[in-house]
This record gives structure tokens, C-alpha cells and sequence, in this order.
């Protein structure tokens, strides 16, 4: 039994609950998908920057650095510090890559990069880890040189736009005497 009957006031706290409960329980996980998602983009950004680290001309490397600006998009916290490291990295890469020393520099920002997007992700790798639990087989960088030094030849053949073809005596083929 009610201590006293239901009041038009109590009457409208009821009939709001029902009708928006639904709403905000929709709108409650609607924010919780948001902030999932969001935290998953930021964690397959930072698989795609570990799992292509020794390669750092892969597509997916590349696509991956270039994406941090949006994933990584607030303006403070561990979100800055991974912009301020992709930042240091692009004004290395706009330097000189035959002076001296600019691998291992260029080497050196990607693994501040990588240490704090993983920060930013929940990881903590040491500069260590990071430069050298890497499995990259020989075999890859062969064939990356030889692709490179197959282009740049076709590029030389082609110089000035026409194929240069070169015909000489073959070396070490006798043709064989006439009866």
C-alpha cells in the first residue's frame, strides 16, 4: 500500500522513464561502440607499424603512418606525443638521405614512433625490443635489391624515352664450316 496516492508529478517521472530509457540505452551504446571502434583503429594502426617495421617502404607502413593524424587526433596526452614523434620522423625523411648517419637516425625516430603509438595502445616495448625482435628474412632484402636495380636499369634503357637495343657477336659460338 502507497503511503499516499500517485501525484501528476510521479505520474510523468514514470511515463518518462519509460519512454526514455529505450533512447538512452540506445544512445549509451551507440558512445560504447564509438569508443571501441576507435580504440580498435588505434590498435590495428599500431599491429600494421609493428608487424612492417623492417620494411619501411611496405604499403601498409605507409598507409599506416600516414593515418596517424586522424587516429590519433587529440591534442593532448599520449595522442600529442604520438604526433610529435610522426612529426620529428617526416621532417628526417625531408633531409638528405645520402648524408651521413640518416638510416640510423630515420631508424631512431621510427622507434620513438613505435614506442608511443604502443604507449597510446597499451603497450610498453623497450628501444631494444623494438629494433631487434624483428624476423626479416635475407632473402626479401635480396629480392627488394634486385627489383630496385632491375628498375633502374630498365629506367637507363628507356633514358630518353626509346628502347636502346645493342646487337653484338655472340661471344664463344662458332658457326659451323660449310662442306
Amino acid at each position: 500500500m502507497l503511503p499516499h496516492p500517485p501525484t501528476w508529478f510521479d505520474w510523468i517521472v514514470v511515463l518518462s522513464a519509460m519512454l526514455f530509457s529505450p533512447v538512452l540505452a540506445v544512445f549509451a551504446q551507440r558512445v560504447v561502440d564509438r569508443l571501441r571502434e576507435k580504440k580498435d583503429r588505434r590498435v590495428r594502426c599500431y599491429q600494421t607499424l609493428m608487424s612492417t617495421r623492417a620494411n619501411p617502404l611496405h604499403p601498409d607502413q605507409v598507409t599506416a603512418l600516414n593515418s596517424i593524424d586522424a587516429i590519433f587526433d587529440r591534442e593532448r596526452g599520449k595522442d600529442a606525443r604520438v604526433r610529435e614523434a610522426w612529426g620529428r620522423v617526416l621532417a628526417h625523411v625531408s633531409t638528405d638521405a645520402n648524408a651521413p648517419g640518416w638510416h640510423e637516425r630515420f631508424l631512431d625516430l621510427r622507434v620513438d614512433l613505435y614506442q608511443a603509438v604502443g604507449k597510446a595502445v597499451g603497450y610498453d616495448h623497450s628501444v631494444e625490443y623494438l629494433k631487434t625482435r624483428i624476423y626479416a628474412p635475407q632473402h626479401y632484402e635480396t629480392t627488394e635489391m634486385e627489383v630496385t636495380a632491375i628498375r633502374q636499369g630498365l629506367a637507363a634503357a628507356l633514358g630518353d624515352g626509346r628502347l636502346k637495343v645493342e646487337i653484338g657477336e655472340e661471344r664463344g659460338h662458332q658457326e659451323a664450316a660449310a662442306p
